[in-house]
């Protein structure tokens, strides 16, 4: 029962900081908008020559908020650890369940929080050796555009699935 606690703690803290490091992602993106990238940083992610990376950049640098992209992709690391980790904490929880849907919706976010930072590192790290001095590089920005649509919808299987895993548990505890 100690080791279930501190594994509950262990989610709750680091999955909740986690969603607050991408809130606070999402804030920031504001002020990466602009003629050259309407979507911020999501048209970082998704460029996928050099050639669209230095335009992007160049954009950014004009607009005064070259420095403020490279600490959005500082942040996101920070991100990847903080919420995999709770994610993957909070899957090990419920993969250790005796109710059977559980266990295995747990193992599911288990996995998919792990394949999640993988994705995501791959995508942010190639982001930001463009960003802090490489300038576009082909096979850089085709690793983070591809790693794009794969981290998003491992995020998308962690949060939802540990939703419904709370949902799940909370309503066989008032069962039981």
């Amino acid at each position: 029962m100690r080791d279930e606690s501190a594994l509950e703690r262990r989610f709750w803290t680091f999955w909740l900081v986690g969603i607050l490091l991408l809130a606070a992602q999402i804030v920031m993106n504001v002020w990466l908008v602009t003629d050259a990238s309407p979507l911020g940083m999501s048209d970082h992610q998704a460029a996928v020559s050099a050639g669209r990376v230095n335009i992007i950049h160049t954009g950014w640098a004009a607009s005064g908020v070259m420095d403020l992209a490279i600490y959005s992709m500082e942040l996101d690391l920070m991100f990847i650890v903080v919420y995999a980790w709770g994610a993957f904490a909070g899957g090990r929880m419920f993969a250790a369940s005796s109710h059977a849907m559980l266990a295995r919706l747990g193992k599911v976010v288990m996995f998919a929080a792990i394949g999640f930072a993988i994705s995501d590192f791959a995508e942010t790290i190639s982001q930001l050796v463009q960003a802090a001095g490489a300038g576009g590089v082909d096979l850089l920005a085709n690793i983070a555009a591809k790693m794009r649509p794969i981290k998003m919808i491992l995020f998308l299987v962690t949060f939802f699935g540990l939703l419904v895993a709370l949902g799940i548990r909370r309503k066989a505890r008032h069962v039981a």
